[in-house]
């Protein structure tokens, strides 16, 4: 897509802010139909110096000419922000945020697609009371397994930025480095659904969300 794909969003998104009806829309309440201030090229820069790796284009080109975060998918974006020496994306001006991701661990390697496998296997050999002969022995045995689990589940968030805040603890992540940089993904372990791949990059992520909520607020009723 071209550099001006952004073009005239930003009005676009504020149009929406002014409808009546905006609160129906879902997420609404989390972000206000507000955007962020657009960032300047100095402070992209300095992002990625962090991340140590450029930025997506699309990603990139929003943040240049639509805003920083704000209004968006679900409870809204989270933005890049200089915070204490270091860049992190945070829930500014949002009421749901997302957690928050520092730059330095957004830009490891993307991991989740090709922890799956193994995931999976450390399921199907959960320790069961049944399998031991004490329940100490058990015990001792669960807390390696939960261990070994636990950073396993950890270490799928690496190379992603938590960006929108979806609800009920699943968010949209979008990936920053490997084959799959800027694309969307779905956190839905809460669901035991795993970290899964939406097959839409951020462009076409942000901009069906903002025709399906013009068509819901400004289509004729």
């Amino acid at each position: 897509m071209s550099d001006d794909m952004w073009a005239g969003v930003r009005k676009r998104v504020f149009r929406l802010s002014e409808h009546p009806r905006a609160e129906q829309v879902f997420g609404a309440r989390g972000h206000g139909f507000r955007l962020g201030p657009v960032m300047r090229e100095e402070q992209l820069r300095s992002l990625e110096a962090d991340l140590g790796i450029g930025l997506p284009t699309q990603y990139r080109n929003f943040l240049l000419h639509v805003g920083g975060g704000g209004a968006g998918p679900y409870y809204g974006l989270m933005t890049p922000t200089l915070s204490n020496g270091e860049w992190q994306w945070l829930g500014i001006g949002l009421a749901y945020p997302g957690q928050p991701t520092t730059a330095e661990f957004a830009g490891r390697p993307f991991v989740a697609e090709a922890l799956q496998s193994e995931i999976a296997a450390m399921e199907a050999r959960e320790p069961r009371l049944e399998a031991f002969a004490s329940h100490d022995e058990f015990r001792h045995a669960y807390t390696v397994w939960d261990a070994r689990y636990e950073e396993l589940n950890d270490a799928q968030e690496a190379g992603a930025v938590f960006l929108s805040e979806q609800g009920c603890g699943y968010t949209s992540l979008m990936v920053m480095t490997g084959p799959h940089r800027g694309a969307i993904w779905e956190d839905l372990r809460p669901m035991d659904g795993g970290i899964v791949s939406t097959g839409q990059d951020f462009a076409h992520w942000y901009r069906s969300w903002l025709e399906r909520t013009e068509q819901q607020l400004l289509a004729p009723r």
